[in-house]
């Protein structure tokens, strides 16, 4: 966390919160509350509403969870250890996305380390059955984490009854909430709870729709509005690429394989077709990446995005669908304040050019592709989320692959880099206005980006353009173009049903090791290649005549990266090459009459 975000004259011994949550924030090195947290945290023991803004990144699940927990903890050393009151679940916490129930439920396990069982919390936001999940909250657990629609679920079909237990609603990216269209379920889900109850709404903006749900769930709340320091919006560095479709293909190829970035990167790219073509053409020069969409098991998802902040991957192609749930729409724009980016309205947009093999298959697996393409949308997690809320750490690079449909889902997308105080930098690769796009933008890029542009000219900041010159990687065009016809419309749809038959299966062994047996996921990979056979020996390296004296993007420090690739031989012979005299001493084991009778035949 960096200092800036910390509040160096508080400490989390000073809220006066529970020794056990002391001993595990201790134990996660944690001394100083952030700003939201020691602003909010007093506020929730004291009982009052909170409404509070706070940028991604500055401690906000913190903010609720420790009141929560500290609160629960007090009630049950007041009452005695045989009385049925301890048994009441009087948390909820409300989150938009599967991703960040997974991720809520992980916190606060980490934070009631040293309880005991004194504190359950479940997550039903799985996409498990309701019957199976009832007799979880038959049990009733200390804490529910879901999504809206999964609980007012529950609370119709009377599996969890909370209009006498509930102390305490908590509604996490509060803004993101609405925009997934769950408006309906919110005020579904407050008819079941009790008319007295402590409610506390976070997010990282505040607009219209944010305001309709403070006057529905708060009364006279507290109101934390922590501004955003301008110089940290100085530590995110965004540039722009104008190019051609078939430009995208190579520019990423060459900045991967250059590493013309350094550290670790996600590629967004707009549909889940589009991930899967962008990852097999990546693996045609061994440059290994995971992809993370909708279709994958939560599982797997989440096992995905902690083996990244590990360190264990460099690349994740995320697949942002979250314009397509409503959040770039017309009507989203309308209930945005000045806070907030503009919105694009959504338009059809016709198919992009790929090479010529793509093309060929694309004619013919059109009317084939709509079929399939509807049975898809049934397949997809609808609650699915990873341009917002996911913490992401240690992210040096965003590269927008596919220019996102609104300016909102932009912010939100570079949002993922640059955090708590740290440096990074966005890429944008923008078809040019007469390119047509065969990805799901339904619109120009160009002009969404001249939106976008300006908006953050409004902001204070600048998208760059990266220059470079484009004859310096004229030399890798053949590479890249010899890959891309590797990459038809059949073999996207085999990669995609091979890669979801995998994942299967690494969920069902996630499921079952998840607890038992942490150490075995270890040996799980998400980044395997998918069609191997296909790969070119002569692709995995790139010899010395083609490196282009390119520089590096420079990150926000003002330090460019400098592509570190040498020349490696194909038929690598062993040893070190240098020619040495033979010699003379006798081999052990040889005799040397022998030998020496072998020299006076010749």
């Amino acid at each position: 966390m960096d200092d800036k975000l910390l509040d160096k004259k508080a400490t989390f011994q000073a809220l006066d919160l529970d020794d056990r949550l002391l001993r595990a924030l201790g134990r996660m090195k944690l001394v100083h509350p952030t700003l939201v947290q020691a602003k909010a945290i007093p506020l929730a023991l004291a009982g009052k509403d909170v409404l509070a803004r706070a940028k991604t990144g500055s401690g906000k699940t913190a903010a609720f969870c420790l009141p929560i927990l500290h609160k629960i903890l007090a009630t049950k050393d007041a009452l005695p250890i045989n009385s049925e009151e301890r048994k009441k679940t009087r948390a909820l916490i409300l989150v938009p996305t599967r991703e960040l129930a997974e991720q809520v439920t992980k916190y606060i396990a980490d934070l009631v380390k040293f309880c005991g069982k004194e504190i359950t919390a479940v997550n039903i936001a799985n996409n498990s059955p309701l019957h199976i999940q009832a007799p979880l909250l038959a049990e009733c657990p200390d804490i529910v984490v879901s999504t809206p629609a999964k609980i007012l679920k529950h609370l119709v079909s009377k599996s969890i009854v909370l209009s006498l237990t509930l102390e305490t609603l908590v509604i996490d990216e509060a803004d993101l909430v609405l925009s997934f269209g769950y408006e309906d379920d919110i005020k579904g889900i407050v008819s079941h709870l009790p008319k007295i109850h402590q409610s506390m709404l976070l997010s990282a903006t505040l607009n219209k729709g944010v305001e309709s749900l403070k006057r529905l769930i708060l009364s006279k709340p507290a109101i934390l509005k922590l501004e955003d320091d301008k110089e940290e919006s100085s530590k995110l560095v965004q540039y722009v690429v104008r190019c051609t479709e078939e430009d995208k293909f190579l520019l990423i190829y060459v900045i991967l394989k250059l590493r013309l970035i350094a550290g670790k990167c996600i590629l967004f790219v707009n549909d889940i077709d589009r991930s899967y073509r962008l990852k097999l053409f990546l693996e045609q020069f061994s440059i290994k990446a995971c992809v993370l969409n909708s279709e994958l098991p939560l599982n797997s998802r989440y096992h995905i995005v902690e083996e990244f902040n590990r360190g264990v991957y460099d690349y994740i192609i995320a697949t942002d669908e979250s314009d397509k749930m409503g959040e770039g729409d017309a009507k989203a724009d309308a209930d945005t304040d000045d806070e907030e980016m503009e919105v694009v309205e959504e338009t059809a947009a016709p198919e992009e050019p790929v090479a010529s093999a793509a093309k060929d298959d694309a004619k013919k697996e059109q009317a084939k592709g709509k079929k399939e393409s509807k049975k898809r949308k049934r397949s997809q997690d609808k609650e699915y989320g990873v341009s917002r809320g996911i913490d992401f750490k240690g992210v040096a690079a965003v590269i927008n692959f596919d220019f996102p449909l609104s300016a909102r889902a932009y912010t939100h997308r570079v949002g993922r880099t640059a955090r708590a105080g740290r440096r990074g930098m966005s890429l944008s690769l923008v078809a040019k206005e007469d390119i047509k796009t065969q990805s799901s933008g339904h619109q120009k890029e160009e002009e969404i980006f001249g939106r976008v542009a300006a908006q953050q000219r409004k902001n204070g900041s600048e998208i760059q353009p990266y220059k470079f010159d484009m004859n310096q990687v004229e030399g890798f065009r053949y590479r890249s173009n010899d890959a891309m016809r590797l990459v038809t419309k059949s073999t996207i749809r085999e990669a995609r049903i091979k890669e979801i038959k995998n994942e299967i299966l690494n969920s069902e062994k996630l499921k079952a090791h998840f607890e038992d047996r942490p150490k075995d996921l270890q040996f799980l990979r998400h980044d395997k290649a998918l069609h191997p056979s296909q790969v070119k020996p002569h692709m995995k390296h790139i010899p010395q005549y083609l490196v282009p004296k390119i520089a590096g993007i420079a990150q926000a420090d003002g330090i460019a990266t400098t592509p570190n690739v040498g020349f490696v031989p194909f038929n690598k012979k062993k040893g070190d090459g240098k020619r040495r005299k033979p010699s003379r001493k006798p081999q052990k084991g040889s005799d040397p009459l022998k030998s020496l009778g072998k020299k006076r035949r010749k």
